[in-house]
């Protein structure tokens, strides 16, 4: 009965556990100079920061257009800046020495 118990349980553990899988998890994710292409559009808003300290670093977001959409130069760690949404086709660059870390916040 206890081994019937047991294995009942795990079932239902495993059936949630796949099923929630795919669900999207926001991930912090750390960007040094260079070039980088938005490939999918996003209704979260990104924010950015820098994280190295002693480095200005320059943040420009293009849209798809060409226009300027955005322009931060960070001279001061951990100050952080809201990006907005970003749409496929925007190119972020990063200039300079440091490393920006972006993250995006859902909207409700």
């Amino acid at each position: 009965m206890k081994i019937k118990n047991f294995l009942a349980t795990l079932l239902i553990f495993f059936i949630f556990t796949i099923s929630n899988a795919n669900a999207t998890i926001p991930i912090a994710n750390t960007y040094k100079q260079g070039i980088y292409k938005i490939s999918e559009s996003s209704k979260e808003n990104y924010t950015a920061k820098l994280i190295t300290p002693n480095n200005i670093t320059s943040l420009i977001v293009i849209d798809p257009d060409g226009d300027i959409k955005f322009f931060k130069r960070f001279d001061t760690v951990n100050e952080t800046i809201n990006l907005g949404p970003m749409v496929k086709g925007d190119i972020v660059s990063i200039i300079g020495n440091g490393e920006i870390a972006a993250n995006f916040i859902s909207i409700s």
